[in-house]
């Protein structure tokens, strides 16, 4: 298998020996110090007979020589390892000192050629002449050296033990005539004993492959070793039953067991097993007649609640696919959403949102009115099977067109039996549910406790970011289980409360990277509380890795690392050639099993870009997904997250495409051209910033634009921060040049100006401000938003100010009054709501943030 060039993790090509010398790429086990030692450790090896006598053939039947034909062979790992297509080695020099020499290796080309172009690449560095002398600074590129011993074994004997070392990976050979051996020496502040010991065999691996199959690709060449072909199969091959009946028979059944039992819980009510089960039976009766079957798409629009349960229940009944769609979501968005999945019929539990003409609206009201006089009781069978669509998920989209993930039965009931099995779920438990449907985590609060006789607790958003308010839903109704995101998480933590807020038996974290050192911290902190981190993009049905964090607390990593396969998946690191890479590589992963969706609604083409053919796994015929994220394998076979090979990023637990925001952007009449990256450097942490090119920078106008993007995208694909630019930089290959883009500058409004508090609430709230934003200066009218804020941050301003006052403060309070002075007032007056202010006055996030509220107030008055 061969994945497209995008997929390649190597560094661009050289273009020729004038130009820097690329460094080498290898699979360090620690970033090297600042001040190298220099300090070496060695492991020797031995090359069986037949390969020794192999590689001896192939040398004279190149015509390049012993050392041509071994220096091929290192390169040859070299190059597995994902070097940059010019590698360059250090060779001891014919007088003393230290030759460079550089060959082009693309992993196309047969072991026989490579031995002609090492031979070359010895016989130009001998002729150029330049070296490095001899001394105390360490070199960016591997060594390589083969001596001649004339002497037997006993006396000529193998390399003594090197004590220092100015390459990080050095192989050195003695020829003895009827034996080789030798040693890989490693810098010991960067390489571990047992990497260097998996380095011999990888390089005897390969020697095998070489000698059996000299005009084989190089880069299809086995290079793992048999331990590790043996765990990534161990690992690959574990599996849990799943039965032959889709969700909704599944819960009907549950139902039947436990017709008395609570199933749903909200703050105004809760439903039992029976009752919900009764509910969504008249909604399918009434779907049906409409004419929902299978593989009808059908809309769904609801806060959390009751409701909301029932509605998705339902459309399963029905036969049809659920579509979610957030109330807060600009009504483009929707009706893209909409018109993309081709949806006839919404369910919704707000009246007051439209979904344009030519659908039919079922709206479920808090007195059922609209399923009255309908019968309750089970659906006659319909067509839904196994391989009928459940549900679509729309993720961002590269090319600014939202994407339909299509997840079938079959999958949806493969990752619930997964994390069933793996994460001990078999028992009725309670779950938390803090997040919209629209984001795939909320599965796991669903589908696993309606499957085992459990409660889904239905959390308000008002609740899920009101550390108190959490903290006393799970005093007063008691939560086993939790999925969170970990910027929502961590947002949550500066409460005192904290502790009593987190489950009694389960906590999950995903849906970005999560600080290593953090989570193990929590895990010490609520021992009877088992933490995982859990990994999965959309397309793999939620999550297909997970990392027990309590298995792991000695270990010391940066970023918490994505796990190891739940039971039915399999998962692949490997390069761009689709070959797998050995421990400790960095390569693209790639998902295979029962878990992969569908693809993507009505777009055929991305299907078969991100779904491959499976030429790694037990049978053919299957596929594997491409996630896009680059990663490397762990010595004992967990994967580790080291980043993303596009512009796919992950914001407060949401997957965003920069692309998408870049041609919001680019819609603007004002805007000639735009682009978008994350930045660490903000006021707030990190976010998302926009830099545009305006078609007249005397007269663009900024709240314009940001109107303009509130009403195109979801709030938190809104940049926090916008710079315009007379031109945007530009690299040699006339693509903006992303590293050149320049900080966002300081807010210079004469509404920023450092004007000083008043009183001594203002001080309060600018001192808050400026520790939790970053920033030295706050001016008293200055924006929340417009520093840097989100919704998360606000949290922990709510959590700050109601330390500092010692009074409870209403969160969505201090979403309408964004100002320093205004929270003052909001503070001195007690007042819980005010009416907001101006829509001009406000930013993007701001209104949308506002909106939500709205819709909230809303449901209120009709939550059931």
């Amino acid at each position: 298998m061969t994945l497209p060039p995008a997929s390649s993790t190597s560094p661009p090509e050289t273009a020729g020996a004038t130009e820097p010398l690329p460094a080498a790429v290898l699979p360090w086990d620690r970033p090297a110090p600042a001040r190298r030692e220099l300090r070496a450790g060695s492991v020797a090896f031995e090359v069986p007979a037949p390969d020794a006598a192999g590689l001896r053939a192939l040398a004279g039947e190149a015509g390049g020589g012993p050392e041509a034909a071994a220096l091929a062979l290192y390169l040859v790992l070299l190059h597995r390892y994902g070097g940059p297509r010019d590698l360059v080695v250090a060779v001891p020099g014919p007088s003393g000192g230290t030759l460079l020499t550089r060959t082009r290796v693309t992993g196309a080309e047969s072991f026989r050629e490579l031995v002609d172009r090492a031979g070359q690449s010895l016989r130009r560095a001998e002729e150029d002449g330049r070296h490095h002398q001899q001394g105390a600074t360490a070199l960016p590129w591997p060594g390589f050296g083969l001596t001649r011993s004339d002497g037997p074994p006993e006396t000529g004997g193998s390399p003594e033990p090197v004590r220092t070392t100015r390459c990080d990976l050095d192989v050195r050979l003695t020829d003895h005539g009827d034996r080789l051996a030798g040693r890989v020496v490693y810098a010991a502040d960067v390489f571990d004993e047992a990497t260097a010991r998996r380095a011999c065999g990888h390089l005897l691996r390969l020697l095998e492959g070489v000698t059996g199959s000299p005009d084989r690709a190089v880069r299809d060449l086995p290079v793992l070793t048999a331990e590790e072909e043996r765990l990534t199969a161990a690992l690959n091959s574990t599996a849990t039953a799943v039965p032959a009946q889709p969700f909704h028979e599944l819960f009907e059944a549950q139902a039947r067991r436990t017709p008395d039992a609570v199933a749903v819980r909200t703050p105004e009510a809760a439903l039992t097993y029976s009752e919900l089960d009764r509910r969504a039976n008249q909604l399918s009766h009434l779907l049906r007649e409409q004419g929902v079957e299978a593989e009808t798409t059908v809309g769904l629009c609801s806060e959390r609640g009751a409701r909301l349960v029932v509605a998705v229940l339902g459309i399963l009944k029905a036969g049809g696919a659920y579509v979610p769609l957030e109330p807060a979501d600009p009504a483009e968005r929707r009706a893209a959403i909409l018109a993309d999945a081709a949806v006839r019929t919404v369910v919704t539990t707000d009246p007051a949102l439209s979904f344009g003409p030519g659908r039919g609206v079922v709206e479920l009201d808090r007195d059922w009115s609209v399923l009255r006089g309908r019968p309750d009781d089970r659906p006659a069978e319909g067509s839904c099977g196994l391989d009928t669509a459940a549900y679509l998920l729309y993720t961002s989209g590269s090319t600014g067109r939202p994407k339909g993930v299509v997840i079938e039965h079959r999958q949806l009931l493969s990752y619930t039996f997964a994390v069933i099995d793996r994460f001990g779920l078999r028992e009725p438990l309670s779950f938390a549910m803090v997040q919209p449907l629209t984001v795939d985590s909320s599965v796991t609060a669903l589908v696993p406790p309606l499957c085992t006789g459990g409660q889904v607790h239905l959390i308000p958003r008002e609740t899920a970011l009101d550390a108190d308010r959490l903290a006393d839903w799970v005093r007063d109704r008691g939560v086993d289980c939790l999925k969170i995101a970990p910027s929502h998480l961590r947002a949550l933590q500066s409460s005192p409360r904290f502790a009593e807020l987190l489950p009694r038996r389960l906590l999950i974290v995903g849906g970005e990277p999560s600080d290593w050192r953090w989570l193990r911290g929590i895990q010490r902190s609520v021992p009877h509380c088992r933490v995982y981190n859990h990994y999965g993009p959309t397309e793999t049905t939620v999550g297909v890795l997970a990392l027990a964090v309590g298995d792991h607390l000695r270990a010391e990593w940066d970023t918490a690392p994505i796990g190891v396969p739940l039971p039915n998946t399999r998962a692949h690191v490997v390069d761009a050639a689709g070959q797998q890479v050995p421990t400790g590589v960095s390569g693209e992963l790639l998902i295979g099993g029962a878990n992969l969706a569908r693809g993507y609604h009505d777009r055929a083409d991305l299907t078969r870009e991100a779904f491959v053919p499976d030429t790694l796994g037990p049978r053919a015929g299957e596929r594997l997904y491409r996630t896009g994220d680059i990663v490397r394998r762990l010595p004992d076979g967990t994967i580790a997250f080291l980043g993303r090979r596009d512009d796919q990023i992950k914001v407060r637990g949401f997957r965003v495409e920069l692309g998408e925001i870049d041609s919001a952007l680019k819609s603007h009449p004002q805007v000639r051209n735009a682009t978008t990256v994350v930045r660490d450097d903000l006021a707030g942490g990190r976010g998302i910033v926009a830099y545009v090119e305006p078609h007249s920078p005397a007269s663009f106008d900024r709240a314009d634009l940001e109107r303009h993007l509130g009403e195109r995208i979801p709030p938190h694909m809104v940049p926090q921060a916008v710079v315009p630019m007379e031109r945007l930089p530009l690299s040699e290959h006339g693509k903006v040049a992303r590293s050149a883009l320049p900080p966002v500058p300081a807010p210079t409004t004469a509404a920023s100006a450092p004007l000083p508090p008043s009183n001594g609430l203002e001080r309060l709230v600018a001192d808050a401000w400026r520790e939790l934003l970053g920033v030295e200066e706050v001016g008293m009218e200055q924006n929340f938003f417009d520093l840097g804020g989100h919704s998360l941050l606000l949290v922990e301003l709510q959590h700050r100010l109601r330390a500092g006052t010692g009074r409870d403060i209403d969160l969505l309070g201090l979403f309408q009054h964004t100002t320093v002075r205004a929270q003052a007032a909001f503070l001195a007056s007690g007042e819980p709501e005010q009416p907001p202010p101006p829509e001009a006055a406000r930013g993007a996030q701001q209104n949308a943030l506002l909106r939500r509220r709205q819709q909230q107030l809303r449901a209120k008055r009709g939550r059931a």
